[in-house]
């Protein structure tokens, strides 16, 4: 019994480790498969031919071959169970984004392929227009009506406001190499976009993820940002928090659905599987999880935390949008934690755009990081929202236009800016 044990470990390791050493040569997933099964028989063959040798069994090659046909069938049935299975999703998460009629699709410089939504101006026209970047990564928003009918409102004040989902997110184009998703691709798809809209500055609204993205944008093309608005902004450096705990939004759940969110976090073995090729092969790792697959299963997590967007749950919109992008998320993120931002605090350090940071007592990023902000910039003015979370615009619309408006019109803003160093 104990020597079937060894076998049976020996030569599903054997599978394991073929499987990941041909993703060093190859990104096809038959190629990885057959390299798993030849491993697993071979390993499992010889184990069980040297045993049945040692104890005398009769045609001791011939019970090696069965028993390892029969081991390596079981590998198969197991991963069929475990590792090819999909990931889970919800009907809801699976379905199609609707793009508004007035959808762009525009091919930029870098090879990037972004829907992008115009809101023109209502009123006398302004020179410089407004350009809302989104967060995640892997955020879409040109599909995100909540979002889209909130910020379209800065038409009315005379700008030309501009939607674009990144690429690998929303209506957007996914890359076949997500190694790809990368933060100076971004950066790079933004200043194309500027280039695009025509305009020598911009105004840009970046959130979450956006306002990282705003920030290195900045520390790169400091002479194209005419304004620069941070609402609950990730780290200005992914690298410097990479031992930090930036916060979770399952964090301010309550229990029973956190430990759902949870439980979709990296547990299955196909998730796990597929983040260790990742890190080999990024294109055999899209081989194995399609976009479709990825996103839905993305989407199936950011509907279970949206909740812990808000101060008050009644807040979340009930249509809530799909198509995040998975791929674009992590890679991103990935790229961002390597330490690819090392350089864009001090760069903002000399920066003298006037800059707004927003944030809420409810925003699960921690103080230490939205903080960072004011003490870089400085130009910068830190303004605290009572009674709002992460998504400001949905907990309280209002103050949150009313400061924003008040900013970008040289007014006094209706709130007093936060100046002690202490959490809000």
């Amino acid at each position: 019994m104990l020597a079937a044990v060894v076998a049976i470990l020996l030569g599903w390791g054997a599978a394991v480790a073929a499987f990941f050493g041909a993703g060093f040569v190859s990104a096809a997933i038959p190629v990885l498969l057959g390299a798993a099964v030849f491993g697993c028989f071979v390993v499992f063959w010889v184990m069980v031919r040297l045993i049945a040798g040692f104890m005398r069994f009769p045609r001791a090659r011939w019970v090696a071959t069965g028993a390892a046909a029969v081991g390596t069938a079981a590998l198969l049935l197991v991963a069929s169970f475990t590792v090819l299975r999909p990931l889970p999703s919800t009907p809801e998460a699976r379905r199609s984004m609707e793009p508004p009629a007035q959808t762009q699709y525009w091919t930029l410089a870098t090879g990037s392929t972004v829907a992008v939504l115009e809101i023109p101006t209502g009123g006398p026209p302004r020179s410089v227009p407004i350009v809302v970047v989104g967060g995640g990564p892997g955020e879409g928003n040109v599909a995100d009506r909540s979002l889209t009918g909130f910020f379209e409102r800065f038409a009315a004040l005379g700008y030309d406001v501009y939607f674009y989902d990144q690429v690998g997110s929303g209506l957007s184009e996914r890359l076949s190499n997500p190694a790809e998703y990368t933060v100076a691709r971004h950066v790079a798809d933004l200043e194309e976009l500027r280039q695009r809209i025509a305009t020598d500055r911009m105004i840009l609204l970046g959130s979450s993820w956006g306002g990282s993205l705003v920030a290195s944008y900045m520390a790169r093309h400091p002479a194209r940002v005419d304004r620069a608005i941070f609402t609950s902004p990730a780290p200005i450096d992914y690298a410097q928090w990479r031992d930090v705990d930036t916060g979770s939004p399952s964090s301010r759940l309550p229990p029973q659905r956190r430990q759902e969110a949870d439980a979709l976090l990296p547990g299955s073995p196909r998730f796990i599987l597929w983040y260790l090729l990742g890190g080999i092969n990024p294109r055999a790792a899209y081989n194995l999880i399609s976009d479709r697959e990825a996103d839905s299963y993305f989407s199936t997590y950011l509907h279970l935390v949206a909740p812990a967007m808000v101060c008050d749950p009644a807040n979340v919109p009930t249509d809530s949008t799909t198509g995040y992008g998975f791929y674009d998320n992590v890679f991103t993120v990935r790229d961002a934690r390597s330490g690819e931002q090392a350089q864009v605090r001090e760069a903002l350090t000399h920066d003298p755009t006037p800059s707004l940071i927003l944030t809420g007592p409810c925003n699960y990023v921690p103080w230490e990081v939205t903080r960072q902000y004011r003490t870089t910039l400085s130009n910068s003015t830190l303004v605290c929202l009572p009674n709002s979370g992460h998504v400001i615009y949905l907990d309280q619309p209002t103050p949150y236009f009313d400061t924003i408006r008040s900013f970008l019109l040289d007014q006094p803003l209706p709130i007093p800016p936060w100046t002690s160093t202490q959490p809000c």
